[in-house]
């Protein structure tokens, strides 16, 4: 590379001037956070029964997407080894960047759409706001990852 860079598979953090994993310091962030979530969940009673096993289950569960979180927070591209020096300006980011706009169109037309239908049809009240949330970041997730594959493959 010859920038003086020190590089590694995981990177280092950008906490402490460097000297530091970032997958360690991104462990650590994920088990406090993790903690906290769970320690949270038995207060409020997520699991009334067994509130202390329900939150170390709610703990170890979000544990690995608390991890994840802290590795993006901590970690310095420019000390990861292999990594993209200006990923903004690759092919893959463009494609991205058309797949998430035209996924922001599909989801604000089938909004819409729910909502023409829900004015008519008096029934959908009763369907729960979290299903209702849950499929429109599917339908958004899925849009997006179809018009990135059909932009990779078109090249």
């Amino acid at each position: 590379m010859g920038d003086g860079v020190a590089r590694s598979r995981w990177g280092r953090s950008r906490l402490g001037g460097g000297r530091w994993s970032a997958l360690a310091v991104a462990l650590v962030i994920g088990v406090v956070l993790a903690a906290g979530f769970g320690a949270l969940a038995a207060a409020t009673g997520v699991v009334a029964d067994h509130p202390l096993l329900g939150g170390v289950v709610f703990a170890v569960c979000t544990v690995g997407p608390c991890a994840a979180l802290g590795y993006l927070l901590v970690v310095d591209r420019d000390t990861i080894a292999g990594a993209t020096r200006r990923p903004e300006e690759s092919v893959e980011s463009g494609w991205y960047e058309r797949a998430a706009a035209g996924a922001l169109g599909d989801v604000v037309v089938l909004a819409g759409l729910t909502l023409v239908v829900a004015t008519f049809v008096p029934a959908i009240d009763d369907v729960p706001l979290r299903l209702v949330l849950v499929v429109l970041i599917g339908v958004a997730a899925a849009s997006c990852a179809v018009r990135y594959l059909v932009a990779r493959r078109k090249g």
